[in-house]
């Protein structure tokens, strides 16, 4: 036809390419996040002992570490029902969420940390936690593996384990 620059057949073969290209894009991104989960594997710099806990600590303190190129939220309800999340920093009770990872703005790594002071001001009684799997950053439902621990003063006394891929997780309990 008049005016084409490309012949059909070549324009069929450019659009194949590209959408070969574009899935093999998206492939190696997927195995290059499951490849890099570890960050000590690609770069010992990287590494912190697993019982590095990032954040203040406090009494209680709930902390979230996860993997992959997601954006996690821990919540934690005080006895009150006073919900502590990113939208929530701080309550009444003295809880406060310190630190909270987003998707590419993680100083302290995939992290989230939440707590109240280590001066025994903490009501007592139970408190419910969980984790939300707010988006993935780059590919849609990338699955993050994530371990939240809840410490006394700075000395582990719960930690639950999982993958998440969308949704959250169950609800948990700690009586302080």
């Amino acid at each position: 036809m008049k005016g084409e620059f490309y012949p059909p057949n070549l324009s069929v073969f450019i659009m194949k390419l590209f959408n070969q290209l574009t899935f093999a894009l998206a492939v190696a991104l997927i195995l290059g996040a499951a490849q890099c989960e570890d960050p000590c594997e690609e770069d010992p710099s990287n590494c912190r002992p697993d019982d590095e806990i990032v954040g203040q600590k406090g009494d209680p303190q709930f902390n979230l570490q996860f993997t992959g190129d997601v954006d996690l939220d821990l919540y934690v309800e005080d006895p009150a029902g006073n919900i502590i999340y990113y939208g929530n920093s701080y309550v009444q009770s003295g809880g406060q969420l310190d630190v909270d990872c987003l998707c590419g703005i993680c100083p302290n790594g995939p992290n989230e940390n939440i707590f109240w002071p280590t001066d025994g001001s903490a009501p007592r009684g139970t408190y419910r936690f969980w984790v939300e799997y707010f988006e993935s950053c780059e590919i849609s439902n990338v699955p993050s593996s994530y371990t939240v621990r809840v410490l006394e003063n700075g000395r582990v006394v719960d930690t639950r384990t999982g993958n998440l891929s969308s949704g959250s997780t169950t609800v948990w309990t700690y009586t302080h």
